[in-house]
């Protein structure tokens, strides 16, 4: 799977934009599903890049989002699973939102672009305060 940091972004944005501190996965998966056109809410690509901020501490799971293992030919979506944006996605997105910035880690692995999207974001606002 080749990583998409626009659907990183995307996920991100959709959990920022909700209302509550949570979304039931499913609802994230379809909203995703219709700004992108794409056939399957719960497609490999989407759940790959669930895995992928998981795993980069962007988004954290509430509650059982899939079932996996040796029993499942794929991830399984589990019914009532919860998932939030944690505080580094906040900052990470905050840093996606700036062009400049997203342009120069876009082709980055997400724990290297998380890392240097956050330098580069505290950087950009050190100089538009005066601080550096």
């Amino acid at each position: 799977m080749k990583q998409d940091m626009e659907l990183i972004k995307l996920i991100l944005q959709t959990l920022a934009d909700n209302e509550n501190y949570f979304m039931l996965s499913d609802h994230l998966a379809k909203q995703i599903q219709a700004i992108t056109n794409e056939k399957d809410a719960f497609n490999n690509k989407f759940i790959g890049h669930f895995f992928l901020a998981k795993d980069a501490n962007l988004i954290s799971e509430m509650s059982v989002c899939f079932f996996t293992g040796q029993g499942y030919n794929r991830a399984m979506p589990a019914n009532g699973g919860k998932v939030r944006i944690t505080a580094q996605g906040l900052e990470f997105l905050d840093a996606l939102k700036e062009d400049t910035i997203f342009n120069k880690i876009k082709d980055y692995s997400i724990g290297i672009a998380a890392e240097t999207g956050k330098s580069l974001l505290v950087s950009l606002a050190s100089k538009t305060l005066g601080l550096s």
